[in-house]
């Protein structure tokens, strides 16, 4: 397929920290993927017209995991043109990464379409060590770094970012 014919769309991924600096990964499932490895990636999904970045990733974290109290906020950074498939589509679409932090959280369903729940395989809190040794296709790349810099941010605190 080309990705010429992609759609293109504008997301918000969710770089969710919890209160022991590990951040909450998403798997997809291996038989959606074309070659058949599956990988981790960051909660998140499109930005609505008229939404700013920092609600569509709290919507989109409480539509893909059922977790409520949280902090939401800074936009850590940003990339266009990520390309994947979801579904059998070709998708490319410009993200931005938005800091969120929970002290604690059970990671449920939400209230996940039909595509989604077939994509999502399951999840893991991976602390910051754990993704630095990982063989694991993990997206995006640079995730430690932006991991950092939301264990960090105002709501940090010093130990935040401790692996």
């Amino acid at each position: 397929m080309s990705w010429l014919l992609a759609r293109r769309r504008r997301a918000a991924r969710v770089v969710l920290v919890d209160g022991a600096g590990r951040v909450l990964l998403l798997r997809n499932s291996p038989d959606l993927d074309s070659d058949g490895r599956g990988y981790w990636y960051l909660p998140g999904g499109g930005i609505r017209h008229g939404e700013s970045i920092e609600a569509a990733a709290g919507r989109e974290l409480r539509e893909e995991t059922g977790i409520r109290a949280l902090t939401v906020g800074p936009v850590l950074g940003e990339r266009a043109g990520v390309r994947f498939r979801f579904s059998g589509r070709e998708i490319v679409q410009d993200e931005w990464y938005v800091a969120a932090r929970v002290e604690v959280a059970n990671v449920g369903s939400g209230r996940r379409g039909d595509g989604e729940r077939r994509a999502v395989a399951g999840h893991r809190w991976w602390s910051i060590a754990e993704l630095a040794a990982s063989d694991e296709i993990v997206h995006p790349s640079g995730l430690v770094e932006l991991v950092v810099a939301a264990a960090s941010g105002p709501e940090g605190g010093p130990e935040a970012g401790r692996a």
